[in-house]
């Protein structure tokens, strides 16, 4: 009797563990899937310590990243001056930092950018098939075959670049991607029965995207969205470094490693530091765009 007893008991153990990962939402399972994933959250945690240094670390700085201290050029390393200075002997930690501001800002504002044009682009193509996604799929494909750096050096020369022109150019640019990935997301969500049953209600083109498509959509923005904010740093610091991006002297980590390329043999830490810094952000977002994507998708849950 107690052995019986025992086993009901383990029973009953075992049904209420799998209810529970039953009743589990979608949205704790995604939870739980990033919580395993230590590549991700370390990925997101290096994401708010770096955004954290480039917002609070100017405040805490005593000196101005574009003054110029020909008593100290090239210093090394010091309790002044804990990064040295560059070619003018303007503080590197300080232009490091407001560097930092720059190139984080125009990274993460052109991708913001790009996917809600791209996610527009391709919820139309995708939803309406036909005439409407033909155009737009063409379109798409006319804007991948330019090319990007060219194009943008191009423009660099003709206009004056700043943070705001290379924002728009960037994300004018980059949202063919994220409009192929949501065309292909509403391809296959627009045939399921839910979705037809919602439009055979009389529900409006406008509320079947935005309520029924679009939320069922969102895996694949947000991780395309993560990793292109490392694809969009890297392109204003490639142009930043081709003297086609931000203007001196204002500083970003592309326009150091371009004044960094005549003081590299004897101030090595000029080149190291941006350089660090740009490998340090695009690593952590593309770690946590991959974590994202590992923990959204649901056949990825090995429980």
């Amino acid at each position: 009797m107690v052995a019986f007893t025992k086993r009901q008991m383990v029973d009953k153990l075992d049904e209420t563990a799998k209810s529970a990962a039953v009743v589990r939402s979608p949205f704790q399972q995604a939870v739980h899937r990033f919580h395993r994933n230590t590549v991700a959250k370390v990925g997101l945690v290096m994401i708010i310590i770096l955004v954290l240094i480039v917002i609070i670390g100017p405040f805490c700085m005593k000196y101005d990243p574009d003054a110029v201290d020909l008593y100290n050029v090239r210093a090394k390393p010091s309790v002044e001056h804990l990064l040295g200075c560059d070619d003018l002997g303007r503080d590197l930690l300080t232009r490091l930092l407001h560097g930092g501001r720059i190139s984080m800002a125009v990274g993460l504002t052109s991708a913001l950018l790009s996917i809600m044009l791209g996610s527009l682009i391709g919820a139309m193509a995708g939803y309406y098939g036909g005439i409407v996604d033909g155009l737009l799929m063409r379109f798409t494909d006319l804007v991948l075959t330019i090319p990007t750096l060219p194009l943008l050096m191009t423009l660099a020369v003709i206009f004056k670049p700043s943070p705001v022109f290379l924002v728009v150019m960037i994300a004018l640019l980059m949202w063919p991607s994220s409009a192929r990935l949501v065309r292909s997301r509403f391809l296959t969500l627009r045939e399921l029965d839910y979705v037809r049953a919602a439009r055979a209600t009389g529900e409006s083109d406008a509320r079947m995207i935005l309520t029924h498509l679009l939320p069922n959509s969102l895996d694949v923005i947000i991780v395309t969205a993560t990793l292109s904010v490392g694809n969009s740093i890297i392109m204003e610091s490639t142009l930043s470094f081709l003297g086609c991006g931000i203007n001196p002297p204002t500083a970003s980590w592309g326009n150091m490693l371009q004044n960094a390329q005549s003081t590299m043999a004897t101030a090595p830490l000029t080149a190291i530091a941006p350089g660090l810094m740009i490998l340090l952000t695009v690593l952590a977002f593309n770690f946590l765009g991959d974590g994202l994507d590992d923990a959204i998708d649901p056949k990825r849950d090995k429980r």
